[in-house]
């Protein structure tokens, strides 16, 4: 049921988590290998990225609000019923995430013209929930590192 595009962008960031282990042992050249293996993955995820964001009709996508490892809110003109199931196609920019999954809408609450509707996913492959997870958490890490230099220039 995933299209072969997600299931590829899924083999890519698993082997991207792989493939920087064995360089731990190669000693004091191993830091400029890891970041020149890094600037490369980062070349093929935008590519990816790209060619994943190509299927996807410009009138279907949807701005996220909120997201985690089990739950994703965003905004839609249509009222989308409860319990429905949806298939999602995520895209995370900023991070190079890309996942195909499939919910159920748990919640939808009205914004004028706008439903800000919270699904819960309920199929979705292993990797491709971990790397939500982690996306997830890398996102919420560099908002917490945000509000600290916020108070810190407030402050000082």
């Amino acid at each position: 049921m995933v299209p072969a595009p997600f299931k590829l962008a899924s083999h890519l960031n698993s082997i991207d988590a792989q493939a920087l282990r064995p360089l731990r042992s190669i000693g004091e050249n191993a830091h400029d290998l890891a970041e020149f293996l890094n600037l490369q993955s980062r070349k093929i995820d935008l590519v990816m990225n790209y060619v994943l964001t190509l299927g996807t009709d410009g009138q279907q996508r949807l701005a996220g609000t909120k997201f985690g490892g089990s739950n994703i809110t965003f905004l839609t003109s249509e009222l989308l019923e409860l319990d429905r199931l949806v298939q999602l196609r995520i895209f995370i920019e900023d991070n190079n995430c890309a996942i195909f999954c499939v919910a159920r809408v748990c919640e939808t609450v009205i914004f004028g013209q706008q439903h800000e509707t919270t699904v819960e996913i309920m199929v979705i492959e292993d990797d491709d929930q971990e790397q939500l997870v982690r996306t997830s958490l890398h996102v919420q890490s560099n908002q917490l590192k945000e509000r600290a230099h916020q108070r810190n220039t407030i402050d000082g």
